[in-house]
Order: structure tokens, then C-alpha cells, then sequence
């Protein structure tokens, strides 16, 4: 399916899109500004916001980048977003989150090995699914392992994030990066 709102390159920007690109390239560490904040660019302001949740809540924070990553993936597997689940699983490998790892965090995340993580990833699922769900158990489960309550906040935003982002990668029909796999991080 071609995407309902394509890329907006760089030249055919306005200038406050292409300083979120320049700042997102640089900060995120990929080749280039992938599609997800090109197709943003035709209105500065959303690109503008979703690079400040996205630097806010993915990039900076107390929780590892890896873990934040895995977040992502499992979240956009379980939405069936192909374009975030593949840009993220690029970003997981890029942060040493091994094979293994990634095919069970894609097969069945309750599977994973180390018990903190798997947790993370549940708590997270069900936070981006039905988060009025979630009881006393789920966060009690959290502060046993050691997350305060800024941790679980983050966990949550995360959750949130990954959902806004599914929404604006299929509701636009984002195509691929294909930076993704010419530099061997794609699925």
C-alpha cells in the first residue's frame, strides 16, 4: 500500500521541519531522518511534539534504551504495526539486544529468561492494551524489583508513546526505511 501521506524530504520542508529532522538524526544516530518524522514534516508542530516525547520519554529518562527499545518492539508486535515493530527491532540490535531475545520477545513475551524484563514487557503490554486494567499487583510486582514510582511513570509514558506512535505510522501507511536494511539492522 503506497503511504497516505508521504515523506516530506528535507528540501521540501519548511525550516522548523527540517531543524526537527537535522535534530533527530542527530540525537536518534540513524543515517538519515526516517519516514516516521519525514511524513510528520508536512506540520512542524506535530513533528516538533512527537520529537519532543520521543527525545523526553525514549532517548533521555532513567530506564536503558534497550529496555525502552524491547518496550517498543513487544507493543507494536501486539498493535500489528509492522513499521514501528521493524524500525525498533533495528533499534534493539543497535543497543545489544540479542537475537534470542528478540524472537521471543516477538513469539511469546512471557517466555523470556530474566524476570525483570519479561515483567516490564507485561506491565507495559497491558498498560498499552487495557490500562485500566492494571491493579495494585501489577505495580507492587514493579517496586519488588526496585522501580520507583518515576520508573513506573516512565513505563507508562512508554507505553503511551509506543501507542501514539503505531497510530501515526498506520493511520499515514508509513513505508519502510530502507536505511534499515542496507545498514544490516532490518528484521
Amino acid at each position: 500500500m503506497p503511504p497516505r501521506i508521504p515523506p516530506l524530504l528535507h528540501d521540501d520542508a519548511p525550516p522548523q521541519s527540517r531543524a526537527v529532522y537535522r535534530d533527530f538524526h542527530t540525537r536518534m544516530g540513524f543515517p538519515a531522518p526516517p519516514n516516521f518524522i519525514l511524513t510528520q514534516g508536512h506540520a512542524p508542530q506535530v513533528a516538533a511534539g512527537t520529537w519532543g516525547l520521543v527525545r523526553s520519554i525514549l532517548v533521555e529518562g532513567r530506564l536503558s534504551r534497550g529496555l525502552k527499545e524491547m518496550i517498543f518492539v513487544a507493543i507494536s508486535h501486539a498493535r500489528q504495526c509492522r513499521y514501528c515493530e521493524a524500525a525498533h527491532i533495528a533499534c534493539c540490535r543497535v543497543f545489544g539486544v540479542n537475537q534470542h531475545i528478540l524472537s521471543t520477545l516477538v513469539a511469546d513475551p512471557h517466555a523470556l529468561p530474566d524476570n525483570d524484563s519479561r515483567d516490564v514487557i507485561l506491565f507495559t503490554l497491558k498498560c498499552a492494551a487495557t490500562p485500566a486494567a492494571l491493579t495494585d499487583a501489577d505495580f507492587d510486582t514493579l517496586r519488588r524489583q526496585g522501580y520507583d514510582e518515576a520508573m513506573i511513570l516512565e513505563l507508562i509514558a512508554m507505553s503511551g508513546l509506543a501507542v501514539y506512535a503505531n497510530i501515526m505510522a498506520d493511520a499515514t501507511a508509513m513505508t519502510s526505511d530502507a536505511m534499515f536494511e542496507e545498514i544490516g539492522l532490518g528484521r
